[in-house]
């Protein structure tokens, strides 16, 4: 019994070790990191986000928000069309993603709304804007836009998350999320879990459709996978009906875009969406996927000015 014992003690060493030396080897999120970031930095109460304010300074704002896991980069083929089309953009890496401070933290509702009311604030922006949220950024453009609708003049979700989403409900996603074994489990799997994502395979896509930026480079700096752990504890991927029926009552204009072939927030949430927020403007594409913002974007960027551009829809 004591070899048994002593087995055990050692298996639950080695992986304590190797989730721990995990960390260790990854790079720091420091001033020398943040030196080779596109953009300007900004200080907030949870620490130092990464953002990008591009375009005409006298152009009407419209504030991107990215989702779960890819930073602001994902925006790269919308801005590039919205500044040429005289819209000023500012668009930012979530707290935890991209070249943002990962502070150890619960990443849930209120955290996403602090951030980005702070950063606005920081920023001086004080007069109604655009606002666009993708996927797990629909929810927090949506969250915030009923919490502050003085803020908002137009909303638009890309693939939002928030109702109908694919495996949020299974086994393995429910045991990741308990604590301790999750937390192993996620170190263990989740870089490999997030790359093996659909959405970056790409070898069949033309280069003008594809990220312009590095989804691995992230990985190489400590808190990355921590950060989005605590986020899928605490940051609801779904059930958030109550929040996208808050926005109906402001009355804001609201676009939403949708993929028939999304296999991560399933096409039955534009008929849900539909029913929550009955006059808003309900688009899909039958071609389009998780990605379809930046694989579509030939379609999205003319749609996208369109809506912000139409002061009578305001």
């Amino acid at each position: 019994m004591k070899w048994v014992i002593r087995v055990l003690g050692l298996i639950l060493f080695a992986a304590i070790s190797i989730y721990l030396g995990a960390d260790l080897m990854l790079k720091p999120m420091n001033d020398e990191a943040r030196s080779k970031a596109p953009g300007a930095f900004a200080e907030l109460s949870d620490g130092q986000i990464h953002y990008r304010l591009e375009g005409p300074e006298d152009g009407p704002l419209v504030v991107l928000v990215h989702g779960f896991s890819t930073p602001n980069f994902i925006y790269e083929q919308n801005v590039e069309a919205l500044n040429a089309s005289g819209m000023r953009t500012l668009r930012f890496d979530h707290f935890g993603r991209g070249w943002s401070d990962r502070p150890s933290t619960k990443y849930d509702v209120d955290f996403y709304d602090r951030a980005l009311t702070e950063l606005l604030d920081t920023l001086g922006i004080n007069e109604p804007f655009g606002l666009a949220g993708l996927s797990m950024g629909g929810p927090i453009v949506s969250e915030f836009t009923a919490r502050h609708p003085e803020r908002v003049n137009k909303l638009v979700l890309l693939v939002p998350a928030g109702l109908d989403l694919a495996g949020n409900d299974s086994a393995a996603a429910k045991l990741v999320q308990t604590p301790v074994i999750g937390d192993f489990i996620w170190r263990m799997i989740g870089k490999r879990t997030l790359l093996g994502d659909p959405q970056y395979s790409e070898s069949e896509l033309a280069p003008e459709n594809r990220l312009r930026g590095d989804v691995e480079e992230q990985f190489q700096y400590r808190g990355y996978l921590q950060a989005l752990l605590s986020t899928l504890r605490h940051m609801p991927m779904s059930g958030r009906e109550e929040t996208f029926a808050r926005v109906a009552e402001t009355g804001i204009p609201v676009l939403a875009i949708y993929g028939a072939k999304d296999e991560t927030v399933l096409i039955s949430s534009a008929e849900r969406l539909e029913t929550l927020i009955p006059d808003a403007d309900i688009r899909v594409i039958e071609d389009g996927a998780h990605g379809l913002n930046y694989q579509n974007h030939k379609i999205v960027n003319p749609w996208l000015i369109d809506f912000f551009a139409d002061t009578e829809g305001q």
